[in-house]
């Protein structure tokens, strides 16, 4: 099994990377989804959640609110460090047991870890892919989730500058054209990962 780690910036095209590598027959998982998962009710990161941040972060359901959660970690570096450390140890956990899982099979599993180099996680991978775009374009397409400019601009300052992810990689794909040339960079890069 080729273990492959998927990086970029925000709104650079992660998710459809991951969905276009599952379709050509890769397994792949997502440490958003499964933060989102670790942070259901009645779960133990849901707990530590509530007593670092408190019960103000939580919608009528009981689901943590996550667009203020980010608008929290977003302005306060200091919280942003203190949420890391509460949900990356179980994330991490989570993919590294699923990899476990695949050991000894065939194919290519792909772990989509936007905070990859943030969780110190950028080593021990066959191959670690970068995907970036234009800055102007991750901005209209965080504009297209409805979030504004100012925030957009927070969001790119808070994260690891994507030239520095870019030059830690061993493959960059640019996600700036169509979906064709995306689709042709990929099969590109998954058959140099794999011949190597």
């Amino acid at each position: 099994m080729v273990r492959i780690a998927l990086t970029g910036g925000i709104a650079c095209g992660k998710s459809l990377v991951g969905n276009m590598l599952s379709s050509k027959g890769c397994d792949v998982i997502e440490a958003d989804e499964i933060a989102r998962e670790l942070m259901r009710p009645g779960t133990e990161v849901c707990r530590d959640v509530k007593r670092e941040f408190g019960h103000g972060i939580f919608d009528e359901s009981g689901q943590v609110d996550r667009k203020l959660l980010g608008r929290l970690v977003m302005d306060d570096p200091g919280m942003r460090c203190k949420l890391n450390t509460i949900v990356h140890p179980h994330v991490i956990a989570r993919w590294e047991g699923w990899l476990k899982e695949r050991e000894g099979a065939k194919g290519v599993a792909t772990v989509i870890v936007p905070l990859l180099y943030e969780a110190g996680q950028g080593d021990g991978w066959d191959a670690v892919i970068c995907v970036y775009t234009a800055r102007s374009i991750q901005v209209a397409r965080l504009a297209e989730r409805g979030i504004v400019a100012e925030d957009a601009a927070k969001w790119l300052a808070a994260q690891m500058k994507l030239s520095d992810k870019m030059r830690n990689a061993d493959y960059v794909i640019c996600n700036s054209g169509s979906k064709q040339v995306l689709e042709q960079q990929i099969d590109d890069v998954i058959n140099k990962i794999v011949e190597r």
